[in-house]
C-alpha cells in the first residue's frame, strides 16, 4: 500500500517536535544529546537544509541534506563537483522498523536528482544496520568503511543520479 508522503522544509514552528525526537532514546543513540547540533541552530545555518517527512499527514522523520563542497574536507569528497551530503532519522518512535526510512529517503534523493544533483553521500554509524539496510533498499551502495570521520565512525555509502555506481 502507498501512502501520501509529503516532505517540507523545516520552520520555527517545527522546531518544538524537532527537539521532542532528538530526546527520543533511538534517536540519541545515533544522533547524540539535543544539545550538540541542535536543530535551532542549524536552522540558521545557510549550507544546511532541513526536512520533515511526513507520511499520511503525520510528521515522522527528519532529513538535512548539505553541499559536501561546503564542508571541506570532507569524506565525500570523491563525489562529482555539486554532491550532497544526507542524514535522516525517524524521530516517532512506534515508526521505527516500519519501512518509511527507505521510503523517505528515497523519496528525498529522488527529488535532489530532479534538482540536477549528481550524486548523494550518506555515511551510518557502522554499527546502525537498520540504517544500512534502509539505506542500501533506497538504491545506496556501500563505498567504504568502517572509517572515523570529523562527525564519528561511518560507513560511506552513496547513490548517483542515473542510477550509477561510481
Amino acid at each position: 500500500m502507498t501512502q501520501d508522503m509529503l516532505i517540507q522544509p523545516v520552520s520555527e514552528a517545527d522546531l518544538p517536535l524537532l527537539a521532542s525526537w532528538r530526546r527520543q532514546a533511538h534517536v540519541r543513540r545515533w544522533w547524540g544529546p539535543p544539545e550538540v547540533e541542535p536543530e535551532a541552530e542549524k536552522l540558521r545555518e545557510t549550507r544546511v537544509a532541513m526536512w520533515i517527512a511526513a507520511v499520511a499527514g503525520r510528521p515522522l522523520a527528519f532529513i538535512q541534506d548539505y553541499a559536501v563542497a561546503d564542508w571541506m574536507p570532507h569524506h565525500f569528497s570523491y563525489l562529482p563537483v555539486g554532491s550532497r551530503g544526507m542524514d535522516v532519522y525517524i524521530g516517532e518512535p512506534g515508526e521505527v522498523g516500519q519501512g518509511h526510512g527507505a521510503r523517505i529517503v528515497r523519496h528525498h534523493a529522488d527529488y535532489l536528482f530532479r534538482l540536477g544533483v549528481p550524486a548523494i553521500g550518506i555515511d551510518p554509524h557502522p554499527e546502525n544496520h537498520r540504517a544500512r539496510r534502509a539505506f542500501a533498499r533506497s538504491g545506496f551502495l556501500t563505498a567504504s568503511g568502517p572509517i572515523v570521520t570529523r562527525w564519528g565512525p561511518a560507513i560511506l555509502m552513496h547513490r548517483y543520479a542515473g542510477g550509477q555506481s561510481a
